[in-house]
């Protein structure tokens, strides 16, 4: 698969995880939206100023982006999940100790 297909795919779906529309991330990228359509549609890449960009309104690391899933070492996720557990109220840590405890 075309390497800024990959990219546009993942960014894509970040933004959508977030929320965000097309209009609103641009905006607060500062970017024509046309651009965003672009690079989500593989047709063209960010540049390396707007890729910064991207992440830091997407509060992603690059490696979500370039990096499939299943190439991220058991260690990594284990260390992010215990970075997101630290951040969890505690209605939303009893929750997930339910749902963890069913698994």
């Amino acid at each position: 698969m075309d390497i800024k297909v990959i990219l546009g795919s993942k960014i894509k779906s970040l933004r959508r995880k977030r929320k965000l529309s097309q209009e609103k991330f641009s905006e607060l990228l500062g970017m024509n939206p046309r651009q965003i359509v672009r690079i989500e549609k593989g047709e063209s890449f960010p540049t390396a100023e707007n890729l910064e960009k991207i992440l830091a309104v997407l509060d992603a690391e690059p490696h979500e982006l370039f990096f499939r899933e299943e190439c991220i070492s058991d260690e990594y996720l284990k260390n992010e999940l215990i970075k997101n557990i630290q951040n969890l109220s505690s209605k939303n840590l009893k929750l997930l100790y339910l749902v963890v405890n069913n698994l």
